[in-house]
């Protein structure tokens, strides 16, 4: 009998021993996959963070370029001095039509008067004449700064919006602007099979005149994006923003959410970003041998050179976006409007000391496109 009970007692023994080693291993094998899918996604925040800056940085220079472009147009400048909006809008269209011919672009841009009143635009001319008043409080900026910027700011319309002021003998006669919509950030991710959702702060419900049609999601934010499903909304509806912005990235609704706040051009929260994911992309990533930080957002080695450099550059080598994107009309302005752009040019750079002067020639790329044949 005793016997019996010995093997018994032994067998119970080790079968202990073998379940406390069982769960032992189980729970390093969980903390370790909890490790690493913490990893992933702190890595997957970094690059699409990384990658959406990249994207709206591409947004705002090229609406800046196409701005300053226009505002050297001195027809359109004397329509706005001369207050023609008839002749303003003809210009202005014309413009853009050869803009989109050649380039397959297409480009919102309008005229605004000093005294913030739609002088002309050129995708829809009924708003004519409508004052903008409250609906462009980063108007305001331009009573004490002379310099263009490009931000994302709130009109009747959340989106990025170049803005460069028109002088006339010294005295400002208005805005020439370009406008985008996020349309080419939004169509990047989708290539990548990305959600990307554009939110704007619900307390701009009453300035935002355009976009009181759209969606309002958990009473804290209105969606901008022109395309959604019901799958979408309940997606958003259904999650706590004060998680998502405390921690970055969170799992809700059977999807892994990231957060990216929305700043506008006074470095102010109007809103956020936020991307979509689904367990399977996550498992994806996360078994990737891929090393290069660009795994997943798929950029050159010189764009996230850029990106990781911009700052330095905007605030190191130039003392304005002005200056900065001035580099690029070199080889765009038109022959009429050549010795004017030379003066401009002259006056800006005598601003630079020497060693500032051989700073940009070093670190700043200005690139040209070529085409013809190799002689």
């Amino acid at each position: 009998m005793d016997r019996w009970y010995r093997i018994f007692a032994d067998k119970r023994t080790i079968a202990g021993v073998f379940l406390f080693i069982t769960l032992v291993l189980g729970g390093v094998l969980w903390y370790l996959e909890q490790k690493v899918t913490s990893q992933t996604l702190e890595r997957l925040s970094d690059q699409l963070s990384l990658g959406l800056n990249n994207q709206l940085e591409k947004e705002r220079s090229t609406a800046l370029r196409y701005a300053l472009i226009l505002s050297q147009n001195t027809a359109l400048s004397d329509a706005l001095e001369q207050e023609d909006e008839d002749k303003g809008f003809k210009i202005l269209s014309e413009v853009m039509e050869s803009i989109k011919l050649h380039t397959d672009s297409l480009i919102r841009s309008q005229i605004i008067t000093s005294d913030y009143i739609i002088f002309a635009r050129s995708w829809d001319n009924s708003y004519a004449g409508m004052p903008l008043d409250y609906h462009r409080p980063d108007l305001l900026y331009f009573q004490t700064h002379k310099n263009p910027r490009s931000a994302i700011e709130v009109g009747r319309k959340l989106g990025v919006k170049a803005t460069v002021p028109v002088y006339h003998e010294n005295n400002m006669i208005g805005f020439i602007e370009v406008v985008s919509f996020f349309e080419s950030t939004q169509e990047y991710f989708d290539r990548l099979g990305i959600n990307m959702y554009v939110l704007m702060d619900a307390r701009f419900y009453e300035t935002a005149v355009f976009m009181q049609e759209n969606p309002t999601i958990a009473k804290e934010y209105i969606l901008a994006n022109p395309k959604y499903t019901q799958s979408d909304l309940k997606l958003l509806n259904g999650v706590n923003y004060k998680a998502l912005k405390a921690a970055r990235v969170i799992f809700s609704g059977g999807r892994y959410l990231f957060y990216e706040p929305m700043l506008n051009g006074e470095g102010e929260t109007i809103g956020a970003f936020v991307f979509s994911l689904s367990p399977k992309q996550i498992n994806t990533y996360a078994h990737s041998d891929e090393e290069d930080i660009s795994f997943l957002i798929h950029l050159s080695r010189n764009e996230l050179y850029d990106v990781m450099v911009k700052k330095t550059l905007d605030k190191g080598q130039f003392q304005s976006v002005y200056d900065k994107e001035l580099l690029y009309l070199k080889d765009t302005v038109p022959s009429e409007d050549r010795e004017l752009y030379m003066q401009e040019a002259r006056e800006r750079l005598n601003a630079y000391s020497k060693e500032e002067l051989i700073g940009i020639l070093l670190d700043y790329k200005v690139t040209k496109e070529i085409k013809g044949e190799i002689r």
